[in-house]
């Protein structure tokens, strides 16, 4: 048996435990420990556990499924169609402005870095998944919607995260992202804890190619996480530049999430300045979080005189956005992940940044990728 298989069992016994008995995400690295045996916890900064399952989701679970509920359908029986609608945008927790108010003033006070990073480019390439890739598409500054059916490979790759977190529903975006496990889908990591001082989400849900014009918003069902991922500078002191988190996913009627919808690639340390497309599903108005939009822009450092290895690109998305993708080299249906909606300068947004995918979003990866 090989080693990622033994890491990738383990991780799953793991969580089965935690998730049976109800527990919440705990954040030490005596967990990463057991994850990983290759010693990579110990320098990659990479932090957390199996995902909660909060009480109204195992009610609503053994009301639909009875007294054996499982943890994936309690929180499949919680997550109703209603319940997504009304899920507010993370953006107006107040778990989200603490966390912002915190990473800014760490931002300001940091040393500043360096510019360039002539470190060689890591290319993880996308996965086209059971699937396979359909005819689809081939920059606007302002978000557009691309109309993409459901079935389209850049719609079921991206989706919408929902989450407990403080006793309040909310929502962000995400991507599935290629990789052996073939169960990580990518969002910020303020959709996977909420911050410094702050707690991590529970009874997490992804739902890949939402779309409420569909009689059925959701085509290819709720997929419910086993375990969240994030990086421990975000947790600790909620460093914009590590804001980025990665939820494992359950397997639904048998099927990996990459294996069968496929996953977006990853590519870091590819430089500040790159034409890049954002997906993602902003629910203030003028949008209602109910399709997926796109914008696409070129990016440079988000603050040149003090490089605090984050980069932004033009764009008008708002609450909501946050956790979806940037694709570098978008083909019209697949590309390589190379940022993640992470803040907008709100209300009237003009900007969104994201963090430089460096060393830290490689770590990230290479921790989660065989979970």
């Amino acid at each position: 048996m090989s080693v990622s298989t033994t890491r990738r069992q383990a991780a799953r016994v793991l969580a089965a435990v935690a998730l049976a008995a109800g527990a919440a995400l705990a954040v030490p690295q005596s967990a990463a420990a057991v994850l990983d045996d290759s010693g990579l916890s110990a320098k990659s900064g990479v932090t957390g556990g199996a995902v909660g399952v909060h009480a109204e989701a195992w009610a609503a679970g053994r009301a639909k499924y009875g007294q054996n509920v499982t943890a994936a359908q309690a929180i499949d029986a919680f997550w109703t169609p209603e319940r997504m609608r009304a899920a507010r945008p993370i953006e107006e927790s107040p778990e989200y402005a603490r966390a912002m108010a915190v990473g800014s003033e760490a931002a300001k006070t940091a040393a500043p870095q360096a510019a360039t990073d002539a470190r060689k480019p890591t290319v993880i390439p996308p996965y086209e998944g059971a699937l396979g890739t359909p005819k689809g598409s081939g920059m606007s500054t302002l978000a557009v919607n691309p109309n993409f059916a459901f079935s389209h490979p850049t719609a079921r790759t991206s989706g919408k995260a929902f989450f407990v977190l403080g006793g309040a529903s909310y929502q962000c975006s995400g991507t599935v992202v290629n990789s052996a496990g073939a169960d990580t889908v990518w969002t910020a990591g303020h959709c996977i804890h909420s911050g410094a001082g702050g707690q991590a989400a529970s009874s997490w849900a992804f739902v890949p190619a939402y779309d409420d014009d569909l009689a059925n918003p959701r085509p290819y069902g709720t997929w419910s996480a086993v375990s969240i991922w994030t990086m421990n500078a975000w947790i600790n002191s909620s460093a914009p530049a590590e804001d980025m988190g990665v939820a494992i996913m359950g397997t639904l009627n048998g099927n990996h999430i990459v294996s069968y919808l496929g996953g977006q690639g990853l590519w870091t340390f590819a430089g500040t300045q790159n034409t890049q497309n954002a997906f993602g599903y902003p629910a203030q108005a003028p949008f209602d979080g109910g399709n997926l939009w796109r914008c696409s822009g070129y990016s440079s450092q988000e603050n040149p005189n003090v490089w605090t290895e984050t980069i932004k690109i033009p764009c008008n998305f708002n609450k909501g956005a946050s956790g979806g993708g940037w694709l570098l080299n978008w083909d019209g249906n697949w590309g390589l992940v190379n940022g993640i909606n992470s803040r907008a300068n709100l209300p009237n947004p003009t900007i969104v940044a994201s963090p430089y995918f460096d060393q830290t979003a490689l770590d990230l990866y290479d921790f989660t990728k065989n979970m």
